[in-house]
């Protein structure tokens, strides 16, 4: 099947994690890969098809521009084991960054997912993204219930700072990041012919969420008001 040289090399990664173990299996990482880039040049297509605005540079991209890389940056890691056991690639104009908002793959053992959203690491974009939110609370509902879609991302345990505790958009607010994603258990992936056709059929449900949170990480800041003095802080 055409993904089990990917599910199986991630899988033996993920029990031999160690540059002794990767080096003496690259050859099997090496053809794994050609399957990856091989499933991200038919999901171009798909993806183009379905959203014009990032299609127009990501069908005339190199697929491996997409791709992470397997091993850690143990700059920026403690404790865990220096290799990724997954395959993974964000289509997008620009991998290095989430905007503009493109599709995110990954291929892993029990754990292969397609989906989109949008993580942002300076507060004020943040905040950006949550003020668009309440300005337009019943628009994001409504994609969210019409594509039966389920947010997932990081979330604060109080409100930020400068929003209401009462605010009717408060669950959606406590939100860091904003994610959709579409799970595929390793007994469904097939072909990847049937991998397109299903991930075409999923993208009409996820392109307004996509185009929703485009539109707010490019939207105007909306000013906090100085909570009065003795008013309870909602900070982080």
């Amino acid at each position: 099947m055409p993904f089990d040289r990917m599910l199986q090399y991630c899988a033996g990664l993920r029990d031999h994690n160690d540059r002794t173990w990767f080096h003496a299996n690259h050859r099997q990482y090496e053809e794994a890969r050609k399957d990856f880039l091989r499933l991200l040049d038919q999901l171009r297509y798909v993806v183009a098809e379905a959203s014009p605005e990032i299609g127009g540079d990501i069908l005339y991209m190199d697929a491996k521009d997409w791709v992470y890389r397997i091993a850690r940056d143990m700059r920026y890691y403690k404790n865990v084991p220096p290799y990724n056991p997954s395959f993974r690639a964000y289509i997008s104009a620009d991998r290095k960054s989430w905007l503009p908002i493109g599709y995110f793959l990954c291929v892993e053992p029990g754990a292969t997912i397609f989906g989109t959203g949008l993580f942002l690491e300076e507060t004020a974009k943040v905040n950006r993204v949550r003020d668009y939110i309440a300005a337009n609370q019943a628009e994001w509902e409504a994609i969210l219930e019409e594509g039966r879609l389920t947010l997932e991302g990081d979330r604060l345990k109080t409100l930020p700072r400068g929003y209401a505790p009462d605010h009717p958009a408060a669950k959606w607010l406590r939100y860091k990041n904003w994610l959709v994603t579409e799970h595929f258990p390793d007994g469904e992936l097939g072909s990847f012919d049937d991998f397109a056709h299903r991930v075409a059929a999923l993208l009409p449900r996820l392109e307004p969420f996509r185009k929703f949170l485009l539109a707010a990480a490019l939207s105007a800041e909306a000013p906090k008001p100085i909570l009065p003095a003795g008013e309870k802080d909602w900070g982080w």
